[in-house]
């Protein structure tokens, strides 16, 4: 089985190293400086969760925490804020003030990562698992880039409601600007080509002229699982 990676971002130092270290018993860490080392390192291959210790880079990581989750929209993230409480604002899914001992560091991961492997989309044919961004058509598995997985995760969340492009341009995309839509229609195109039979004449995925997208799944049985 492949090992559970870790990216762990933060300040090189005594307390940040006995933390990195006690991860490591159990995961394979990849550690960096910055949140755009950090990007860097795992950009091939996504972590299954990210630890920005901000507290370790004596700042509150505000900043550098929406930069990761908009460059891994998927990824699970736990956030070391140096405080205070009352001020911190994250678009971390756990959020932790010293002092953060290994234990509960530990515990934390483990909890964020039970509860993202359990977060799976079953709609008609298909499954998605959230958090490894994978994409299951008649048993056969697809890994989605992190749009991709977005706009599939849409579809699934909506079935047989029609999604505008506009909607989907500002959910996927953060822009409401429409003049260019091109790369909407190719990731259309590329959707189609993974769970249509015959792209060309879609089953599933219908286009609505002059609105917009919907997949069609009106005689499918729909069920949702985890988030």
């Amino acid at each position: 089985m492949e090992a559970t990676t870790i990216l762990f971002i933060g300040r090189i130092q005594a307390n940040q190293a006995s933390l990195a270290l006690a991860l490591e018993k159990r995961y394979r860490v990849l550690r960096a400086a910055s949140g755009k080392e950090g990007l860097s390192l795992t950009a091939d291959q996504p972590p299954q969760a990210v630890i920005l210790d901000a507290a370790s880079m004596r700042t509150p990581g505000e900043r550098v925490c929406r930069a990761l989750r908009n460059g891994l929209p998927s990824t699970p993230i736990i956030h070391l804020h140096p405080g205070p409480k009352r001020e911190a604002q994250t678009v971390a899914d756990v959020l932790l003030f010293p002092p953060v001992s290994s234990r509960r560091l530990l515990n934390a991961v483990d909890r964020l990562l039970k509860a993202h492997d359990d977060a799976l989309i079953a709609c008609g044919p298909f499954t998605m698992n959230l958090a490894r961004r994978i994409l299951v058509v008649q048993g056969q598995e697809t890994h989605l880039t992190p749009k991709q997985a977005l706009l599939i995760e849409m579809f699934l969340r909506n079935p047989d409601r029609t999604l505008d492009r506009k909607i989907l341009m500002e959910k996927v995309w953060n822009t409401n600007y429409l003049g260019d839509t091109r790369t909407l229609d190719v990731h259309i195109r590329w959707i189609r080509q993974v769970i249509e039979a015959d792209p060309s004449n879609p089953r599933y995925l219908r286009t609505v002229r002059g609105i917009g997208y919907r997949l069609d799944l009106s005689s499918q049985a729909v069920e949702t699982v985890g988030k």
